[in-house]
């Protein structure tokens, strides 16, 4: 494992605060075997958000070509960056905090195929191109970090010089009509109920989600035209099932996953009765939670068998999480 500090210049403005600290010493005492064990007495959102394997089903059931060469934009503490070494010859991980990158480096102490670069990736030289591109929650920030008219654009045409002629891009991120934002959860990233739906009308956005079609406009117009989208549900943070267009849910598969809410949540409905009228009427893609998608400028053969995919179940200790933090 390689930690290189060459493109750091103390940018560290993007965190969850002091918990981080925290976040950080639980790091240096568990491993990614025994790590639930922390939520026997810490339940705190950001410590399990960091910190539960589920983070890794977003990726854990997706193949990768042998040989793999990964780029990892923005890693946080490294909720996939294991997942991603599993998979792949040699992983890239960029990110901008110095005490997050410290995190990924002691949850992948004897990973030789990792590189973790400290910085801002638009400082970041590269000598080479990649397979994958990962954005997994990143995207709808950049805005914060892309000073342009069109950040978004200029955000996703920047990272694509890095992409192989027949790479991929992978995205996961919310839906903005996510049928839990009907419902009546709170926006992700404003906590404003319903401001996706009606368009972000406030200015000055910390971030942007977007719906299907917006989606793969603007995934089109850098030149990334063929897409695959897949539905991780209840959303691309804490996933337990993984649909796609090949494989879409039925009104008995709906069922199968664990509902969750930020506490104070005002639901003003079943999210899965909900579901199961979309189902019937062929536009469930729409009202899906999150996204995760593949985009190539290639055509994507990509074969999966998602009904036979293993994905990390809720450990006893991650229950209770639900049960006593989160309304079902």
């Amino acid at each position: 494992m390689k930690f290189n500090l060459d493109f750091y210049k103390g940018e560290d403005k993007y965190s969850d605060g002091d918990i981080e600290d925290i976040i950080l010493k639980y790091t240096e005492n568990y491993t990614e075997e025994n790590i639930d064990a922390i939520f026997k007495n810490d339940l705190r959102w950001p410590v399990f958000y960091h910190l539960t394997n589920i983070r890794k089903n977003i990726l854990n059931w997706y193949p990768m070509k042998n040989k793999a060469s990964v780029l990892e934009i923005g890693a946080g503490m490294g909720a996939v960056t294991s997942t991603l070494c599993d998979k792949a010859e040699r992983v890239v991980c960029v990110e901008l905090s110095k005490r997050r990158a410290t995190a990924i480096a002691n949850r992948n102490k004897t990973r030789e195929n990792l590189e973790i670069i400290v910085g801002n990736l638009n400082d970041v030289e590269f000598n080479e191109k990649f397979d994958y591109i990962t954005l997994v929650g990143v995207l709808e920030y950049a805005n914060l970090y892309t000073y342009t008219a069109n950040p978004y654009i200029d955000f996703l045409n920047s990272i694509r010089k890095f992409l192989k002629k027949d790479g991929k891009l992978l995205i996961a991120i919310e839906n903005k009509f996510g049928m839990k934002y009907f419902a009546g959860a709170p926006e992700d990233h404003s906590c404003i109920r319903y401001d996706g739906i009606i368009g972000y009308p406030q200015k000055n956005r910390s971030a942007m989600t977007f719906g299907k079609q917006e989606l793969k406009d603007l995934l089109a117009e850098v030149g990334l035209k063929h897409t695959k989208f897949y539905y991780p549900l209840p959303d691309y943070k804490l996933p337990n099932i993984v649909f796609s267009d090949d494989y879409l849910p039925n009104e008995t598969t709906i069922e199968n996953y664990s509902v969750y809410y930020y506490e104070g949540s005002k639901i003003e409905f079943n999210e899965k009765e909900a579901y199961k009228q979309t189902i019937k009427n062929g536009i469930f893609d729409i009202f899906a939670n999150s996204f995760f998608v593949e985009a190539s400028a290639k055509k994507i053969h990509t074969k999966i068998d998602l009904e036979k995919a293993t994905l990390v179940k809720i450990a006893e200790n991650e229950k209770a999480f639900y049960d006593k933090e989160y309304t079902k």
